[in-house]
């Protein structure tokens, strides 16, 4: 340090804080708040420039600021009396941080004392607040005759003054309560403990050696105990079991060391009853320093116990809910700990049983038991304290005598246990009822709202381990399951292959068709074709009767498609006039024809990379099916009128309500072209195959139509869709959707409703009795010979000598009558491996 200078800034700093230092130890040596005062108006000077000094001591219980001011000398000054929101020290000990005034000409909130200080010349103030580790005292104000006097790290210093000052302050009040309280002692014994009764703990006195003399009112209510009885506490029940060699401990080391000592325990309450007091035991000596008896002061600390309780309670549960996923093994773990942290004598865990109609004991944690409780005891959801908390979802808390409960035989069992108190908290879990958390207590208080509130909590954590629990249950159940379903399937892989590929085969029929309505064996089937045929580029020939759907199946293979970001272009041929058919299909040159006065481009140049739906296309004229089977074979097309070939890549759709091969005998559609177009084979069932659409449909047209109409409707009239369900159909969906029309349109109620007559008048004429005899007859004969067919060929459909070939019919037009006629074709091929073994 001899070698090391210093700046004239940083000498004067260290001379201040050497000079700190010696005012605070001049300042611990005063006892007297009086004569502390007066040091520190003389002493601070050597530190703080200041023209005034002031300290301000709130008394909280007469709501006063005792305020003591010095000038320049060091005198003392008369202050007048100003309510505590006058003062700067009010101000500070509300806010506790310092109060900088740099000029008292423009402060407002202090108008009295900031005009005194005026007076007396004082232009500039800062106020900082006294305050030790354990309370607030006041305030440390000083003033200045020039503004604007006191900078941030000025305050900064002061700030370190104050804390000084606040110690010494501290130190000093205490000093002086000590002597008022020797003298009071000296005065009066009587005196002394009138005192001591009146002071918000337990109290009592001990002889320098340590025997008990005296104890104030509030220990003899609270223990229930004579003085005499107190006397001998390191032998009684005063204190807990697990706390009184602690007690002993401590109490015997400040008897050796002569020095304070203080500990947390619990004293049993004369209810029996055990709660947390923090213990100080204080000697009280003479001038001399000799100790003349010992002051121990028990002040109730239970409600801040039950919140750290509380909340390492919270906390162990969380981290068991985290860790344990056996729901048995957890609540056993957390059970004591509620029973610690609550002062219960049961817990309990009750979960819903036989579809929630009773409610099951699943855990019980009650040593005390007498046996009128057992664990998997059952009650019933209604009429039990548990039901109620489990239907209302709220919880409920019980107590002696039990009034509006005396009858119930839940009740009358915790009783005969000895239950004072009683409590059933819901498990809550995603606005649900899970089960019922349950504790009892044998001595003590009813549940509170705050024990509720506060439980509320733990049940919440414990749901959260019963959902998990439950989860991993299932969880485990599943894997054991699919354990299980491997091995079976390994053991069974090569039986099992027909088997999976009638899985894919469902599951490609449950794959959604957002645009189409239904879900009938039918469709299903003709939505499981065509899922496998819409990736790929291959034609699709569409089959069945006019106003099936044939148009939203090709969008629906289009959509599905790698070419369904192109266009979708759709041709109905039966609307065209023959003479033009082959100029809208592939274009026309300018002056091909009369009228052709520019070029044209074809629908098969508009669907270039897209899809080309041709409807109806057993009505092209012979000349067109010509140049559309070279499209078909050579990919190339030329426009009418031209004689230049032009590439097409197009995947072709077509579809029809004509018997091709009919037609093909007949002599009207070419052979080559039907093989060109018959690649990808799909029949559309009839509505009147597929009843169990009808509904959906019906739902689905009046949705679509009463939006448009601006109408509601709220249900269906079930005679009206009884109607619907038995009329044949003959224009299939797209007669149901003009009869759904017409009805919403002239429908006057809210409930969906068909003229009868619309239908039933059409079902004579279309359909007579004979007909729809004959219609039973035959389709029973050809279920039977279906049925036949799958029997010769062990349940195969396709290939030589599968069912479709003796049948002379093709595969898919076999399997949409199996599935129409709901045959289990799988039932034959177990029959014939039966017989071929």
């Amino acid at each position: 340090m001899s070698g090391t200078i210093q700046r004239p800034g940083e000498e004067a700093v260290t001379k201040r804080y050497e000079a700190l230092l010696r005012v605070s130890q001049t300042l611990i040596s005063i006892r007297s708040s009086e004569e502390l005062f007066r040091l520190l108006a003389r002493e601070l000077r050597a530190v703080v420039t200041f023209y005034v000094m002031g300290i301000g001591i709130y008394d909280a219980k007469t709501h006063q600021v005792h305020l003591t001011s010095y000038d320049e000398p060091g005198d003392s000054l008369r202050v007048p009396t100003f309510a505590p929101e006058e003062t700067f020290t009010w101000w500070v000990y509300q806010h506790q941080q310092p109060l900088i005034i740099p000029s008292l000409d423009a402060e407002t909130r202090f108008p009295a004392v900031a005009e005194m200080l005026k007076n007396r010349g004082v232009r500039s103030v800062c106020a900082l607040p006294l305050t030790t580790v354990h309370r607030r005292l006041g305030g440390l104000a000083v003033g200045s005759t020039e503004a604007d006097a006191y900078s941030m790290e000025e305050v900064r210093f002061l700030s370190l003054v104050a804390n000084q000052v606040a110690l010494a302050v501290d130190d000093a009040l205490n000093f002086d309560a000590s002597q008022h309280a020797k003298k009071a002692l000296r005065s009066s014994e009587e005196s002394f403990r009138l005192i001591l009764d009146s002071i918000p703990g337990l109290v009592h006195t001990l002889t320098p050696g340590g025997e008990v003399e005296f104890v104030n009112q509030k220990n003899l209510d609270y223990f229930g105990k004579t003085l005499k009885e107190l006397k001998g506490w390191a032998s009684s029940d005063v204190f807990h079991p697990d706390d009184l060699p602690r007690a002993i401990h401590s109490w015997k080391r400040s008897l050796e060391t002569e020095q304070p000592d203080e500990i947390e325990c619990r004293f049993r309450r004369a209810d029996g009853v055990y709660r947390w007091f923090h213990l100080r035991c204080l000697p009280l000596r003479d001038s001399e320093g000799r100790i003349i008896r010992w002051i121990s002061l028990h002040t109730d600390i239970d409600e801040r116990k039950k919140a750290e309780d509380r909340l390492q309670l919270l906390l162990d549960v969380t981290n068991q809910v985290v860790s344990n996923l056996q729901l048995r093994d957890l609540l056993r773990a957390i059970s004591g700990n509620i029973r610690r942290v609550m002062q219960c004598d049961c817990a309990s865990l009750a979960l819903p049983a036989e579809e929630n109609k009773q409610l099951q004991l699943y855990v019980l944690d009650f040593p005390d038991g007498k046996g009128f409780i057992r664990e998997e005891g059952l009650y019933s959801v209604e009429g039990s304290p548990y039901g109620r908390a489990f239907r209302t979802m709220k919880p409920l808390a019980l107590a002696s005598p039990f009034a509006a409960w005396l009858d119930n035989p839940v009740v009358q069992s915790r009783i005969s246990e000895g239950f004072k108190s009683l409590c059933f908290l819901p498990l809550i879990s995603r606005n649900r009822a899970i089960g019922t958390l349950n504790l009892g207590r044998l001595l003590g208080d009813a549940f509170s709202d705050e024990d509720l509130s506060f439980l509320g909590q733990v049940s919440s954590q414990i749901a959260i381990a019963v959902e998990n629990t439950s989860a991993y249950h299932e969880v485990t159940l599943a894997r054991a399951e699919l354990q299980r379903a491997l091995e079976e399937n390994q053991r069974l892989k090569d039986r099992l292959q027909d088997e999976n590929l009638v899985l894919r085969e469902q599951i490609d029929q449950a794959l959604m068709f957002e645009e189409i309505v239904g879900a009938s064996p039918a469709l299903r089937a003709v939505l499981s074709r065509v899922s496998k045929v819409a990736p790929t580029d291959s034609t699709v020939l569409l089959t069945g009767e006019t106003g099936t759907g044939k148009e939203l199946i090709a969008r629906a293979i289009h959509k599905r498609s790698r070419r369904s970001s192109r266009a979708f272009v759709s041709v109905n041929c039966a609307a065209i006039p023959s003479s033009l058919i082959a100029s809208e299909l592939f274009g026309h040159e300018k002056g091909a024809f009369t009228g052709a006065t520019q070029r044209r481009l074809g629908r098969f140049e508009l669907a270039e990379e897209g899809t080309l739906f041709l409807d109806e296309v057993g009505e092209l004229p012979a000349e067109t099916q010509i140049t559309l089977l070279r499209v078909l074979q050579e990919h190339e097309f030329e426009r009418v009128g031209g004689n230049q070939p032009i590439r097409a890549n197009v995947r072709l759709i077509a579809a029809t309500n004509r018997d091709l091969e009919a037609a093909i005998a007949a002599g009207t559609f070419r052979s080559d072209l039907f093989y060109r177009l018959n690649v990808f084979p799909i029949e559309i069932p009839p509505l009147r195959e597929r009843r169990e659409d009808i509904p959906l449909l019906v739902e689905y047209f009046i949705a679509q139509f009463s939006r448009k109409a601006g109408k509601t409707f709220r249900g269906i009239n079930k005679k009206t869709l009884d109607l619907l369900l038995s009329y044949p159909w003959p224009g299939n969906i797209r007669e149901l959707q003009n009869v759904v029309e017409r009805s919403v349109i002239v429908c006057e109620t809210e409930t969906f409703s068909v003229d009868e007559s619309w239908l039933s008048r059409q079902t004579h004429s279309t359909e007579p009795k004979g007909t729809l005899e004959l219609s039973h007859t035959l389709a029973a004969q050809e279920r039977e010979m279906i049925e036949a067919a799958l029997r010769e060929s062990g349940g195969r459909v396709s290939g030589p000598s599968g069912a479709a070939a003796k049948l002379g019919i093709h595969r898919s037009t076999l399997e949409s009558k199996i599935a129409s006629f709901k045959i289990n074709k799988y039932r034959f091929r177990t029959a014939s491996a039966s017989k071929n073994s």
